[in-house]
């Protein structure tokens, strides 16, 4: 039997991962590159946080995403450099608890899940 990896599992499940700085080149990978990024915005409330990023070389929804993270802020999650919007067991990095469409929408919806 073979092991399979999910086209949009997260890098951070890898044995092989490795932090790097962000990479400002574009590629034609449609995968999000966790390196590749700029953070659209951002809602921080009770340790809790709401974070919309655009992942430059991801072809979908012009490579936006909105990620909803608990017991993280801002700070925090940019201190890893590295944010793959993927959902990992992986401890050393903090990984969305949920994702929601990369619409106004959605963003409301990520908000109603701060309470």
């Amino acid at each position: 039997m073979g092991s399979i990896k999910f086209f949009s599992s997260s890098s951070y499940d890898s044995k092989t991962c490795k932090v790097i700085e962000k990479v400002v080149e574009k590629s034609t990978y449609p995968n999000p590159n966790p390196n590749n990024y700029k953070v659209l915005r951002a809602y921080e409330y009770d340790n809790k946080l709401i974070v919309e990023i655009q992942y430059l070389d991801c072809t979908n929804y012009e490579g936006r995403k909105i990620l909803f993270y608990e017991n993280c802020t801002l700070v925090k999650l940019l201190a890893q450099k590295s944010i793959d919007p993927h959902f990992s067991e992986n401890k050393k990095f903090y990984s969305p608890t949920a994702r929601f469409e990369p619409t106004e929408r959605g963003w409301c919806m990520a908000h109603k899940m701060m309470v």
